[in-house]
């Protein structure tokens, strides 16, 4: 297999992103400052987080600022918290209780990791 064939043997200078961030997870690039912060206290790559990990950080962005709030990290761990499956982080809910964030949040999505390109880190490139 050469290079680039699978989404863990990127080539260099690229990263991989899966389709369903996108779909599913709501991501678009460059991120928001919040991802990026929810990132660096977790001490994750984009590419680490699942596809059901993704939508939970974004829809409690959008629930914070649709009610005028400022989304942090600390009020991100009020509701989750972080756990690690097969090599890929998510994010869980810290109660039953709470409300999902959207009307109707994805529980599974089969083959996503399948569905990935590759994409030019402009901190890797020249």
């Amino acid at each position: 297999m050469t290079a680039g064939n699978a989404a863990l043997d990127a080539l260099p200078g690229y990263m991989t992103l899966y389709a369903a961030f996108f779909k599913e997870g709501n991501v678009r690039l460059p991120t928001t400052k919040f991802f990026g912060e929810v990132r660096s206290r977790y001490g994750l790559h984009i590419s680490q987080i699942s596809a059901l990990g993704l939508p939970r950080v974004t829809h409690f962005e959008f629930i914070c600022r649709v009610q005028c709030l400022i989304p942090s990290v600390d009020k991100f761990n009020i509701f989750y918290y972080d756990s690690c499956t097969g090599g890929f982080y998510s994010f869980n809910s810290r109660t039953a209780n709470i409300l999902p964030c959207s009307k109707d949040p994805p529980k599974s999505l089969h083959d996503w990791k399948h569905k990935f390109f590759l994409y030019l880190s402009r901190c890797n490139s020249d």
